[in-house]
Parts: C-alpha cells; structure tokens; sequence
C-alpha cells in the first residue's frame, strides 16, 4: 500500500498517554484504520512531556492494532540560551524565527524521524501533525510541507504567538481546526491564507457506565464535582482547588472534589476529606465517575477541543467550565448543557445553583449529550478530514 497510507505524528503515544492531543491522534487513527484505511503513528521514544525521557524502547511495534514506529529524540538541553528565550516568549516579547526555532530545537529534537520523513515522504499519503507546539511538528512540516497536514489543537497561549509557527501554520497542505473559536484565534494570530476548515476534532460513541458502581468501589456518598484529565498549572487545576476550598469554608456544604487521571497531588490537609485524589483509574472508572458525578468542572482556558466534556456529556452529566476559555464557553453556550464561571464569586453562585436544582442539572446533562451526538459522530468528522486531505492533494496537482 505504498502511497496510500496516512500517518499521525504526536509527540508521544501509548495507551497510557493522558495528554489531550495523544489522546486526539489516538482515537482518530484507530476510528479511519477501523474503516479499511492503512494507519501509521510515526513518534518518538517519550513518555514524560516536561523531560522528554525515552522510556520506549526505539523501534517498530504494534499498539491497539496499528504499527508505531518510534525514533529516539535527543535529551531535552535546558540551555541558557533557550531559558531567555522562553522568558521572552512567556512575557510576549518579540523575538526572531531563529530565536523561535532554537527555542523548539531545545525543547523536543527528533532527527531521525525527520530523516525518515524525507527519505519516505513516497510511501506515505499524508503526514498528520499533532498538535502545533513541538519540534516533532515544526520540523516535520519543514521536511514534508508538500504532504504536512495540521491538527493544531491551539489556544490563546503566549507560545502560540511564536512567529516561527506563523510560517509553520502557512506552509502546511492543509489545517484541521477542532472548533470555530479555534480556527478564529488562528486567523487572528497568523492572518488569513492559511488552507483549513473545521474538522471537528474526534467523536465518541455512546458507552454504558455505572455511576453506582463507582460510588460503592471508591467509597464515595453524596455530590461531588468531578476532574478529569492531567493536573497542572497550565490545565488550571490549582485554580479549582482554591476556589472549591474557599466554597466549603464559605458554605459548609457537604459536597466533594475528585481527581481522576493524573499522578497523585498533595491535599490540603484542612480538606483531605473533601477533596480527594484518586490518580489514574481504568477507563470503566472514568466512564463510571462520569455517570457517578453531580457536575464535571473543566477549569482549564487553555482548550482547543476539551475531549473530557464531550465524553462526559455523554453520561449526562452538567458541567462548569472557565468563562475565559473561548473554546468550552462555546460548547456550553451552543448546548445549553452547563455553565461557567470567570472568578470565585461566579464559581460560588453556579455551584449553589447547580447544586440546588436537580432538575436543572438533568435537563443540561440531557443537551449535553443531544449536542455531542449530533455534532461529533465520526461520519460527519471523516467526511471532513478526508475533504481537507483531496483539497490537499488537488492544490498540489
């Protein structure tokens, strides 16, 4: 099948990988090989996305049914060089593209990939990048531009703004946007000309779960509000602690907060019985926690698709989102399925109100999944990737 088969190129990929967009090239390339397509995942040997460590092993290897072939990045450098360079970034200064590509080439270098990107580039139909941010994508496009398509999963971001990725953004066959909001905030960065629509990211089937069963195995009786996915600074979990802290001093309510997904965080000790960390569970749990939770809180502002409300949507369960993330303001605003918040004093009042109508909460979790289901089916999400792959293909004829 040489010249027919798509490859997906993330940074990292494994089944145990939590990151959004790993997450994002996982379920598409298995959903288009589950349809007679030939898939690829071309990536390297990292686990960990701060170090860049290579726990695997430099190879080929089969995952979910799909052949990985992994290239050793090098060790992360953290030079100082590379350090000015981000406080520039961080503080939106300009700096050149040279500056910007020292900056990636420091962060995540791969040449071994890009060497059998270019000595491949003919047996491949179409190389997949995912998501913007990192070297495996900026020098990929740069060796294969006339096969590069983008999934840039972007967000308002002072990385976003790096001009390096401008050209990148520019030079790509094509841009697969999850959302409108996205793809505005790109136009917005970059200018106008890029090739690119709305794909629509991934879609999620219908899935049976057993919010009862989680209660009993995790011993945990009455409302709570659920996270899930990785906790960090930059996925705003901080934030929601604080703010779902200050409620319970303020309230006094008898309601939860439950982690899942991530590596074990330090608690308040105030608080240890009221927020509790669970780390990763198996997917039956998480699908099970979905069903189980009185609200999903997606704190972050830093989306470009967010995976977790839309499969938990499918559990019907309301959910509260930040009011300054553009993307899952929008979800929230086209399905009537939650809220949002912008400070404490707004996250105070919609938890109370959730929280006090019962009613209320089940017809948003009832939207929430009618606006999944309609908007997120892979039929409609396949005729758009493949749309943009032809457009591709027929501007380069």
């Amino acid at each position: 099948m040489a010249g027919e088969v798509i490859a997906f190129i993330p940074p990292r990929y494994g089944p145990e990988i939590v990151g959004g967009a790993e997450i994002h090239a996982r379920m598409l390339a298995e959903e288009i090989q589950s349809r007679g397509y030939p898939v690829e995942i071309l990536t390297t040997c990292a686990k960990d996305p701060y170090t860049w460590t290579g726990d695997y092993q430099p190879g080929t290897e089969v995952v979910g049914g799909i052949t990985v072939r992994r290239f050793q990045q090098e060790p992360r450098k953290y030079s100082h060089r590379a350090a000015r360079i981000e406080k520039r970034i961080a503080a939106k200064r300009p700096i050149s593209v040279r500056q910007g590509e020292f900056w990636i080439r420091d962060v995540l270098y791969c040449p071994p990939l890009y060497q059998y990107l270019d000595r491949n580039r003919d047996n491949y139909r179409a190389f997949v990048f995912i998501p913007y941010l990192f070297g495996t994508t900026y020098f990929g496009i740069k060796t294969v531009p006339e096969k590069a398509y983008l999934i840039p999963c972007i967000h308002d971001e002072p990385f976003a703004y790096v001009s390096a990725f401008r050209r990148m953004m520019h030079s790509a066959r094509g841009i697969m946007f999850n959302t409108q909001p996205e793809m505005e905030l790109a136009q917005r960065i970059y200018g106008e000309g890029m090739r690119g629509r709305v794909v629509g990211g991934v879609a999620f089937k219908p899935y049976s779960a057993d919010g009862d069963r989680f209660r009993f195995k995790y011993s945990i009786e009455g409302d709570f509000v659920l996270y899930s996915g990785r906790s960090d600074v930059a996925k705003n979990t901080p934030l929601l602690t604080r703010y779902f802290c200050n409620y319970l001093h303020n309230t006094g309510r008898d309601v939860k907060l439950v982690f899942i997904g991530s590596e074990r965080k330090e608690i308040p000790y105030t608080f240890r019985k009221q927020v509790i960390d669970l780390g990763f569970v198996s997917e039956r749990d998480k699908r099970d926690a979905y069903a189980a939770a009185t609200v999903l809180c997606q704190p972050s502002t830093r989306e470009s698709l967010s995976l977790v409300l839309l499969e938990a949507w499918l559990a019907e369960v309301p959910v509260l989102v930040h009011g300054d993330c553009a993307v899952t303001r929008d979800h929230v605003e086209r399905s009537s399925g939650g809220l949002w918040f912008t400070d404490y004093a707004t996250f105070h009042e919609a938890l109370d109100f959730l929280l006090d109508h019962p009613e209320v909460r089940l017809e948003m979790g009832r939207r929430g999944r009618e606006y999944v289901e309609e908007n997120y089916n892979w039929d409609v999400i396949l005729e758009r990737f493949f749309a943009v792959l032809e457009e591709g293909e027929s501007a380069a004829r």
